[in-house]
């Protein structure tokens, strides 16, 4: 398929883009602590630029330190002495034909640094910390800080600015009438909460002139009652910037939970559009930002189409293919590597305050040396044990090096944990993964065996100089007495679509019958069942959705005092949430004792419980699976080291496959 209307050039303020692909501000902790830009960070924007996007937005910038400091790190544009670092990035960002812009932004009464500013003393944080409120005085010194950031931006070299006017930072919070209580002329009157945004942008026009090209990213919708309503409110705000002489609209969101903004996997694709759909029908004369789960390129294409946006903002999607535009409009989409929605990206920038890493780009964050694959100086021939994300990342690498590659995978496809990790619901985006594999390992010529168990004695049938082993995991069952019993299954018979053979084997997972693949049982998955599983972590939870999403009743016992511990917290906000309305049953704090052939018996803080179940499901995690010693050279990788998450396997195989 051609991409045409994704290919064509595009006005915005005084500047042409080449297309209609812009990478969004996204913070990346690649800067110095001192505010200075990084080589890591350099490197990590030009990448996007090198494939083939037109606009490079650089993350959101501290324009008052330390203020309006926050995260970990934070680039500077607050004193013309960052200046010559920042003249690099933009230098590098140019030389592959991207424009770059930079997202001023503020926190307002969000900041983490006290005392914190407001337009009105409202408490909407979640620590119930009150804000200063601003002075008209401090309003216009505030207003120059922002004109006096777009000054050194504009001397750096960038191509122009974009005002962060949404996600609850400061510009929004006087837009919103959930914070802005003001009475004087910055509040009340919709052109009165927009007056703010009005003289930001007169002042950068003061400093910078008049043609020099302003962006905002605008809350159009608050997930609040009584907040901004994208067809009210927020197209008449929309109509306000463009009025002010905003060059286009990042359509986006304002108030309301991290997850409107930080979607989990299960979000659907493309579902913010509608936001710049609303402007767009209403008349807006400039262009509009499309943004929100927007992964394949038909669907970007379909959506300038359509008329629904003129630009589509590709975030996490950069993130995990930088070279998502080139290969898009290069009739090579078939081998994107599309974001799956796992939230690593998430996890390392807000949770645990890392540099940026991403689950299935494992050169992310690492710098220009680690992301650079350099031709082996003698090929050799390779044999992969496993194909799952470990072992398909070990076997990609090492083909890119020049290696003679050959993979065994005992199951009839590839993906290993993801073949079962995509069944669950709304994890479907994981089956992107395997698509992306099976199409670049075939590209590279990497021989891919299916429905072929890798022993010690075919291995080393192959001849090999090395071998990465990457078998994986076993599910993990615990010695607990009647776990052998007949109603006892493992998860990985729910999810990869196994059932009962008629002659059952003295053990849960031997003696069942297989699927050629997922989603092909040999019986129908169980329904109106009475079913526990035993294990709260997370492969106990999805397998409990997906049960009780099927019709059955579902409960889940778990020995420690929480389930799905140590998920990133928006994506375990949202499995508790659809456990909760998918009337999932949950005992925490439960330790399994013993089971008869219908009911678990579990020793709890209020004493000894009896719960009943028609089938029992095994889902207590895994222990890495062991292979034979080989007298090669011989690296292990993945679950089959340490039971670990899609950003540690992918991670593992990328970096065993470089030091091949």
């Amino acid at each position: 398929m051609e991409f045409a209307t994704l290919a064509t050039r595009l006005r915005v303020g005084s500047l042409t883009l080449k297309n209609r692909i812009i990478f969004p501000p996204i913070s990346t902790n690649l800067a110095a602590v001192t505010g200075e830009v990084t080589d890591a960070f350099i490197y990590h924007y030009a990448r996007r630029a090198q494939g083939g996007a037109a606009l490079i937005t650089v993350e959101n910038v501290c324009i008052d330190y330390p203020a309006a400091m926050e995260g970990a790190t934070q680039p500077r544009f607050d004193d013309a002495s960052f200046v010559p670092a920042l003249s690099r990035l933009t230098e590098r960002i140019h030389a592959h034909g991207a424009l770059a812009f930079v997202e001023l932004t503020h926190p307002g009464f969000m900041g983490s640094r006290p005392p914190v500013v407001a337009p009105s003393d409202v408490p909407l944080r979640p620590d119930r910390l009150r804000p200063n409120v601003l002075t008209v005085a401090e309003i216009n010194a505030l207003a120059m800080k922002f004109a006096r950031a777009a000054a050194i931006a504009q001397r750096a070299g960038f191509d122009g600015v974009e005002v962060q006017a949404a996600h609850g930072l400061l510009i929004n919070q006087f837009l919103s009438p959930l914070t802005n209580k003001r009475t004087d002329d910055y509040g009340g009157s919709l052109e009165n909460r927009a007056r703010f945004a009005r003289l930001i942008r007169e002042r950068i026009a003061e400093l910078c002139g008049p043609t020099y090209t302003v962006t905002a990213r605008l809350g159009v919708i608050d997930y609040l009652e009584g907040g901004v309503r994208p067809e009210t409110d927020g197209l008449v705000l929309a109509r306000q910037l463009q009025e002010q002489g905003y060059a286009a609209l990042h359509a986006d969101v304002g108030f309301g939970d991290k997850e409107k903004r930080l979607e989990p996997m299960a979000y659907p694709q493309a579902w913010r559009a509608d936001l710049a759909r609303t402007l767009k029908a209403g008349g807006l004369r400039i262009p509009v930002i499309a943004v929100g789960v927007i992964r394949e390129p038909e669907v970007a294409e379909q959506l300038l189409a359509d008329g629904a946006a003129d630009l589509i903002a590709l975030g996490r999607t950069l993130i995990a293919d930088p070279d998502w535009p080139r290969k898009a409009l290069g009739g090579k989409a078939q081998t994107i590597r599309k974001c799956v929605g796992c939230s690593e990206c998430i996890v390392s920038r807000h949770a645990a305050g890392t540099a940026i890493r991403c689950g299935v780009n494992a050169a992310v964050g690492r710098g220009e040396e680690y992301a650079t694959i350099a031709p082996a100086s003698r090929p050799k021939k390779v044999v992969v044990v496993g194909g799952g994300p470990a072992g398909l990342e070990a076997a990609r690498i090492a083909a890119l090096k020049g290696h003679q590659v050959m993979l065994f995978e005992k199951e009839a496809t590839i993906g290993g944990a993801v073949r079962l990790g995509c069944v669950p619901p709304g994890k479907e985006k994981m089956r992107w993964l395997v698509d992306y594999y099976r199409a670049v390992l075939g590209e590279l010529g990497v021989d891919v065996r299916t429905s072929a168990a890798g022993t010690a004695a075919s291995v080393m049938a192959e001849n090999p100089d090395e071998v990465v082993v990457a078998t994986g995991s076993d599910p993990l069952v615990p010695p607990v007495e009647g776990i052998d019993g007949p109603r006892v299954v493992l998860y990985t018979d729910i999810l990869g679509g196994r059932a009962p053979s008629t002659e059952r084997a003295s053990g849960p997972g031997e003696g069942w019958a297989s699927g050629e693949d997922v989603g092909t049982p040999v019986l129908p998955l169980p329904t109106g069942e009475e079913i526990v599983v035993g294990g709260g972590g997370l492969v106990g939870c999805e397998t409990a959705l997906y049960l009780a999403a099927n019709g059955n009743s579902v409960t889940i016992v778990e020995m420690l005092p929480e389930i799905a511990m140590g998920m990133e917290p928006i994506t375990r906000s949202y499995l508790l949430r659809e456990l909760a309305d998918h009337g999932v049953t949950v005992h925490t704090n439960a330790k399994i004792e013993r089971l008869s052939e219908d009911r678990v018996f579990a020793a709890t803080e209020n004493g000894p419980r009896e719960i009943p179940f028609e089938r029992f499901v095994v889902a207590f995690g895994g222990q890495p699976r062991q292979f034979e010693k080989l007298p090669v050279p011989t690296a292990i990788v993945g679950d089959a080291v340490r039971i670990g998450r899609l950003v540690e396997a992918v991670r593992d195989g990328y970096a065993v496959g470089r030091k091949l």
